[in-house]
This record gives C-alpha cells, sequence and structure tokens, in this order.
C-alpha cells in the first residue's frame, strides 16, 4: 500500500480514500538487495495491498505475512483484515523476532485528511518490533518540523531510490493497463530503515539505491505488458 503527506493528485483525480498506492516488486527486492535482512526473523506488512511486500520477502526465503485495514488480495500470505493503529493487537505483532516492512498511507483514511498518518505508521511499527523497520516514503518526508522529534530520538538510515517507482492507485491499474501504470512515477522516494538492535547513531545516513540495470528494467516492462 502506499504512501503521499500531502502528495500532489494529477488535476481532475481524486486521491484514492485509503492512500491505496501500488509499488512493484522491485522497490522491495531493491531493498532486500542492500539493508541486512534476517532471515530468521517473522516479517509483516500492516499496510500489504496486494501482498507484494510480503511476496518478494517470501521469495527470498523469508517469512513474512501481510494485513491491511481492507482486504485486495487473495494472496496465501495475506492473514487478516486489521487495523494496524488501533487498539487491538494481532498474534503476528506479538511474535519475536520481528522486522516490518510497509508502504504505508500518507494523508487519508476512509476519504479523511489524517495529518501526520505515516509517521503514527512508523512509531507504532518501532513499538511493536524487535529488529527492523523500513518504511517506503517520499523524499520529501525528511522535510518536516514536525518530525524533527522523530529523527532526533530515532534517526533513520536513508536508502534513495536513483530510480523514481511507479505508484499507481490500486484501484486504477486495471483501468489504466500495464503500460501507463507502470510507465515511471515522477515523485522521488526512499526506504527509511530503522535498526533496533544496531548501534545508537547520532544522525541519519543516506545511502543511494542505483537504477535497476537498463536490461533488466525494460524486461519487467515487457512482463508487466
Amino acid at each position: 500500500m502506499k504512501s503521499g503527506e500531502i502528495t500532489t493528485t494529477p488535476e481532475g483525480e481524486q486521491r484514492h480514500p485509503w492512500d491505496w498506492y501500488v509499488e512493484q516488486a522491485w522497490v522491495t527486492e531493491r531493498l532486500c538487495d542492500v539493508v541486512d535482512l534476517e532471515s530468521d526473523v517473522h516479517y509483516l506488512d500492516p499496510t500489504c495491498g496486494l501482498c507484494t511486500i510480503p511476496q518478494v520477502l517470501a521469495n527470498r526465503g523469508m517469512t513474512a505475512f501481510g494485513t491491511d485495514i481492507v482486504q485486495r488480495t487473495d494472496s496465501s500470505l495475506f492473514l487478516a483484515e486489521h487495523d494496524f493503529l488501533g487498539a487491538q493487537m494481532l498474534l503476528i505483532e506479538r511474535c519475536h523476532p520481528l522486522s516490518i516492512v510497509m508502504n504505508p498511507p500518507f494523508s487519508y483514511q476512509d476519504g479523511k485528511l489524517v495529518r501526520g498518518l505515516a509517521e503514527k505508521f512508523v512509531r507504532r511499527a518501532l513499538q511493536i518490533s524487535t529488529h527492523k523497520v523500513a518504511a517506503l516514503l517520499p523524499i520529501k518526508w525528511l522535510a518536516s518540523s514536525g518530525r524533527v522529534s522523530l529523527f532526533r530520538d530515532f534517526p533513520p538510515s536513508i536508502y534513495v531510490l536513483a530510480e523514481r517507482p511507479s505508484m499507481p492507485p490500486g484501484d486504477r491499474i486495471d483501468q489504466l493497463g500495464p503500460r501507463r501504470a507502470w510507465k515511471g512515477g515522477k515523485v522521488d522516494y526512499a526506504w527509511f530503515v530503522w535498526d533496533k538492535r544496531g548501534p545508537r547513531v547520532e544522525h541519519a545516513r543516506t545511502f543511494w539505491i542505483p537504477p535497476r540495470p537498463k536490461a533488466r528494467a525494460q524486461a519487467e516492462r515487457r512482463l508487466a505488458a
């Protein structure tokens, strides 16, 4: 599922009421290429949408599952409809060890603007995870006076995606068709990664994730089409 706090919506179009915007598998694959994700940890995506993130992790031999406030997939990795910010906790959220990898909603829930929504998801993930939290967010999420305390108290490592990912609204992918839905995005994104077992750092470290090799990107676009 996806971000945007508050990202620009093309004129004449409305945002998805639950901020459901879909990342491609390669975005998570690139995260796995550059970040040490332990194989003996349970992984949860609490905003899983089509279960893309859990599937990529499972393909890499990890134990991964997804939940979401609304079920949008028939994947065997989908566990349940669940409000991640609610008072109730699922059994998997109590699993130890646990890492959380997600593409959280950015601004809207049930059609209503919720300021600081992505930060609420990150803070909740930091509260219940035991190992790592990785959140896919627009780079502009760094620039906010309201999040200074989060970055000061929990400095992340920032992995900038040099290749802009497509992020179409999940309910319009079929209407757009693969070529338009996955033609490339206009917003710069990064993975924000917190390692709760790592050494305390005073400053956020920044890394760049190179684009996919051109031949690989073209092959994946043809496959999507």
